[in-house]
């Protein structure tokens, strides 16, 4: 541990938690949203997995995201659980999005259009099947 890092008892945590939602403008600093403290389990204390260290106050959901991500992205993007090579692979991954889409449409990919015909037909396909098998069963 650091000369300057203190280690917390459970009983400092709530008391931290408060001052650090405060000097976030109560606001979590992933989704930007409020955070609200009436919700018991709403407000998480993150932090870094490797040095222990407290990043800030986050929306459990978004603390959970941000785990699943960093999992995802250590074991699968850039493979390795280091923050020093996943926030580079994450920061290209976000530039990656934002760079222009090609004018071209994925074979499989089917627009809303082509997803309601097909939920139509298999409607109707379900329907007769239905329609059938009471037939068959007041004809026996």
């Amino acid at each position: 541990m650091d000369n300057n890092a203190r280690k917390l008892t459970r009983s400092q945590l709530r008391p931290l938690v408060m001052r650090l939602l405060k000097e976030q403008g109560g606001n979590c600093p992933v989704c930007a949203l409020p955070i609200d403290m009436s919700i018991k389990g709403e407000a998480v204390c993150d932090h870094n997995h490797i040095t222990g260290r407290v990043r800030g106050v986050l929306h459990r959901s978004c603390n959970a995201a941000l785990g699943k991500m960093e999992h995802a992205v250590g074991r699968w993007g850039c493979k390795s659980m280091t923050y020093e090579a996943m926030v580079p692979w994450i920061e290209r991954a976000v530039a990656y999005y934002k760079l222009p889409e090609h004018p071209y449409i994925y074979p499989t990919h089917k627009t809303a259009d082509e997803q309601r015909v097909a939920r139509n037909a298999t409607e109707r396909r379900r329907r007769a099947e239905r329609k059938a098998r009471q037939v068959v069963r007041k004809s026996a």
